[in-house]
């Protein structure tokens, strides 16, 4: 039996890999057409909400252009917002890990390493098949912070990293482990 002596040397920070640096997929442009389609129903169904109270509300009456003002104003922004956004996201498929970069205010990018996921889902939603596009969630250990949803992905594309996912991820259950 032989001791082996600990050393714990420093890691030269600028020789790591830098993640900024990687080519990242965007979503396709039809999930920008199911993002407005879910956004203008919401604003549709607000706005009749907002339009009702208006009209049978009489302490807003004499408000009624102000109200309409700021609603138009903040569907502008939320629309401004919406497609910043958009444009901000991305992804990567490693062979180690999946990327996702999301945000315009607080940007994220979530690095998921393969042998940490557990669980991989594709859906589609009813606008999604429309489109023929998907969300891969892949589910990690560590809680539901390690969950990962990539949106907007061709559903082809979608079940190719899927199926690829799955294949990696067998190999990783097949090799051995150090007892």
């Amino acid at each position: 039996m032989s001791a082996e002596t600990f050393t714990n040397e420093a890691i030269d920070i600028d020789a790591l890999p830098k993640y900024e640096e990687i080519l990242l997929n965007k979503p396709h442009r039809d999930y920008l057409k199911i993002i407005f389609i879910g956004f203008t129903i919401y604003f549709v169904v607000f706005g009749v909400a907002v339009g009702l109270g208006v009209t049978f509300i009489d302490e807003l009456k004499p408000h009624a252009l102000l109200i309409f003002l700021v609603y138009v104003g903040f569907m502008a922004l939320l629309i401004l917002l919406l497609v910043a956004g958009f444009k901000k996201r991305g992804y990567a498929i490693r062979t180690k890990d999946v990327i996702y970069k999301s945000g315009i205010i607080a940007e994220s990018t979530t690095i998921v390493p393969l042998n940490r996921i557990q669980h991989i889902e594709l859906n589609e939603g009813v606008f999604s098949r429309m489109f023929k596009v998907g969300t891969l969630q892949l589910f990690s250990a560590g809680g539901q912070s390690g969950h990962l949803n990539i949106a907007g992905i061709p559903i082809e594309q979608a079940k190719g990293i899927r199926d690829l996912l799955l294949k990696q991820l067998e190999g990783l259950d097949n090799q051995p482990t150090d007892l």
